[in-house]
């Protein structure tokens, strides 16, 4: 059973909590982090109901998640995961390359999905504050609604 979050909030100038939160749980091996931008509540679209379900779009406002790698118990690591549900309503990976902000060499795209996301594994050798920066970036990129610039991180430590 998931325990309730630690919430939170930060400007990305200024990550430095987040950051260290995320160096621990690798260090621990176990938990993640969703990321919600702040937006204004009169920018954001009313979902159409019912029809909703068949849009093929993700959620109006983009939702981020950082997972910590593992070590299986037979040893093999599991790398550091980013996930991102984004309105843009096409692939997230030509549409992020188009805009100057490519999935960096070496990262594995796992899931380039209309609805689901974009979700990719990230070499042990990047710092969490270069993920934590791509993965912002790449939502403020992808977002259909303004975004304040201030995010708000739901810490799970798994």
């Amino acid at each position: 059973m998931t325990s309730e979050p630690r919430y939170l909030e930060f400007d990305p100038d200024q990550p430095g909590e987040v950051v260290a939160t995320m160096d621990a749980m690798s260090g621990a091996g176990k938990g993640w982090v969703n990321f919600e931008p702040a937006v204004d509540v009169d920018d954001v679209p009313a979902e159409s109901g019912t029809f909703s379900l068949f849009s093929g779009r993700g959620p109006s406002v983009p939702l981020g998640t950082w997972t910590a790698g593992t070590s299986t118990r037979r040893g093999r690591a599991e790398p550091v995961m980013l996930g991102l549900q984004h309105p843009a309503g096409s692939k997230a990976k030509p549409l992020l390359a188009g805009f100057g902000h490519p999935v960096p060499d070496g990262w594995v795209v796992m899931q380039d999905h209309v609805r689901k996301g974009l979700v990719v594994a990230v070499p042990a050798t990047v710092e969490s504050s270069a993920a934590l920066g791509w993965l912002l970036r790449a939502a403020r990129l992808l977002s259909t609604v303004p975004l304040t610039g201030r995010w708000r991180a739901a810490v799970y430590s798994g």
